[in-house]
């Protein structure tokens, strides 16, 4: 039987007018073990308890309820025999590279980098033909730590083409060589039509 919510001290518990034989104390969990019960209708009980229960269980969260924040299906890719991967840009070829960095050490607290480099290249429709570069190297100077927008990029360049005229948008340089006297380079931010 229960005698306590909290753990008791061992060697406390006094029964009157029965032998220690007669009973067993689990004292960590409170409970009262009969090993020859007692022959009258009431018995009277004296014992100490911690403040605390010595084995209860200490947690911020049940498990069952935080078990399906952390499970998820797999990522499956169905290619279904095409070659085409896992994005599918129709005559549009692009290729580049991601990568995630971990840096720590004695003397610093651990940095997470990031770098993202992409290229595009191809048809768009019938007859215009897209180029595009994406750069972007995330590093822990930032408040963010990582680029939600398309201004936040470290370089963004798009071009579009289609017969008699280009149109340049994101980071451009312009230039101006063939004159000896204002002659100028200049990296902005902008659109550029021909």
């Amino acid at each position: 039987m229960k005698i306590d919510s909290l753990s008791i001290v061992p060697n406390s518990v006094f029964i009157a007018s029965l032998n220690k034989q007669d009973y067993r104390i689990d004292a960590v969990n409170a409970q009262l073990f009969w090993i020859n019960a007692p022959s009258l209708d009431s018995i009277s009980i004296t014992y100490r308890v911690f403040p605390f229960k010595l084995n209860a269980q200490v947690n911020r969260m049940k498990f069952d309820d935080i078990k399906n924040n952390f499970m998820t299906k797999p990522m499956t890719i169905d290619n279904e025999g095409n070659g085409k991967g896992m994005f599918d840009f129709g005559n549009v070829n692009y290729n580049g590279s991601f990568g995630r960095g971990i840096s720590f050490g004695n003397n610093q607290d651990a940095v997470v980098n990031g770098v993202l480099n992409l290229q595009i290249n191809g048809m768009i429709g019938d007859s215009m033909m897209l180029s595009a570069a994406l750069t972007d190297n995330n590093i822990p100077i930032q408040a963010e730590g990582n680029t939600q927008q398309l201004n936040e990029f470290d370089r963004v360049w798009i071009q579009l083409k289609k017969k008699g005229w280009q149109l340049n948008l994101g980071d451009i340089d312009v230039r101006r060589n063939d004159s000896y006297f204002l002659s100028f380079f200049k990296r902005m931010q902008g659109i550029s039509f021909q």
